[in-house]
């Protein structure tokens, strides 16, 4: 196998094991912050997220996301980044309370 190979068939099992969808969305005006639970080689599962800013033309009605912003996004990109890692924080400290009960 070939490192370029190699790399491809690695590249596509990770594509496989992603998330497709978010397991929660925080919105704030146009800007979005999409949480994720992902789960890394060690079995190890974990929360993150991204964020995006959605937008639409004017002249052609066409919709879309980007990650890109603008310096008026500043606040509610703060806000839902706040957001987002309280949600997060809170679903970790469950799901490791949960961990422990089965534990025991």
């Amino acid at each position: 196998m070939t490192i370029e190979t190699e790399t491809t068939s690695i590249s596509s099992e990770r594509k496989s094991q992603e998330p497709r969808d978010p397991v929660h969305i925080i919105r704030e005006g146009a800007i979005a912050a999409s949480i994720w639970k992902r789960q890394g080689p060690s079995g190890f599962a974990y929360f993150d997220f991204t964020l995006s800013r959605s937008w639409k033309s004017a002249s052609t009605e066409r919709t879309g996301y980007s990650k890109n912003y603008f310096s008026r996004n500043v606040e509610e990109l703060i806000s839902v980044s706040r957001k987002a890692a309280d949600w997060i924080a809170e679903h970790e400290q469950k799901d490791s309370l949960q961990a422990s009960a089965l534990a025991a």
